[in-house]
């Protein structure tokens, strides 16, 4: 039996994030900024590199014993160039391995979307991650649209509700636009909101009889006439469908109903 050694190469992409204050560019074409190592508040020199990392490459790239080392002059003049275009790296190849490991815990470099904040200013995506992300999103938009055409008039009404917005008074057509643009925007939100939702009918009560005016909200209190029942949405829900206040929740139904 024969095995086979898989290898799975990463290649990442450098891209610079921040813009000009005054032409609103990243970087005229011919123009690039450069990712220098700094010193850090313990007076060290960032490389990036584990004293391991230092070894591994210093050997990976033909260096003498100490040349990738902090105190080395090596790092007074290494720098990452990168311009309006990004730069991509693979990790495969031991220099751009090396200058992977420089850059992603480089305090001006974010690693992430997510962690992409004002004192970063480029960027280092991982594209395959960044590709998986992209596609459970996408996966989910799909799903949220096939979920979407099963909807009756009716359901996309109430559901409307339940994103905050009346679609009483809306034609067929607006109701179906409006709710189709709210589901394209945020597919989770309707997973959420409606089709994971197992208590959407009482919550959609609720929101119709605020709006009605048969419930009041104040803040997080919720008041049928002058008689406080909750001091939130999901407490709200929970009382009404407690089989002991089903004379509440009629009552409140048929006058919702009635207005």
């Amino acid at each position: 039996m024969i095995a086979t050694l898989i290898i799975i190469i990463m290649v990442v992409e450098l891209k610079i994030k921040k813009t000009h204050p005054w032409i609103g560019l990243l970087k005229y074409k011919s123009c690039f900024d450069y990712i220098a190592p700094y010193f850090t508040r313990s007076g060290s020199i960032y490389t990036g590199l584990t004293p391991e990392d230092e070894k591994y490459y210093e050997k990976a790239l033909g260096y003498s014993d100490g040349h990738l080392s902090k105190s080395s002059d090596f790092w007074t003049t290494f720098c990452v160039k990168v311009g309006a275009r990004g730069l991509l790296l693979d990790d495969s190849i031991p220099r751009q391995a090396m200058i992977i490991k420089f850059l992603s815990g480089h305090k001006r470099v974010a690693t992430s979307l997510d962690k992409l904040t004002a004192g970063k200013d480029y960027i280092l995506i991982n594209r395959e991650a960044e590709a998986i992300e992209a596609n459970k999103v996408n996966k989910i938009r799909r799903e949220a649209i096939k979920e979407f055409d099963k909807l009756t008039l009716d359901q996309m009404r109430k559901c409307l509700r339940l994103f905050g917005l009346n679609g009483d008074r809306m034609s067929n057509e607006l109701v179906e636009d409006s709710l189709f643009k709210l589901v394209d925007k945020n597919p989770q939100k309707f997973f959420d909101k409606w089709i994971n939702n197992k208590t959407k009918d009482t919550e959609f009560l609720i929101e119709q009889a605020i709006a009605k005016g048969v419930i009041r909200r104040d803040r997080t209190q919720y008041f049928y006439g002058s008689e406080m029942f909750a001091t939130s949405m999901d407490e709200a829900i929970a009382y009404l469908d407690n089989k002991k206040n089903q004379d509440l929740k009629i009552a409140i139904l048929n006058e919702t109903n009635n207005k």
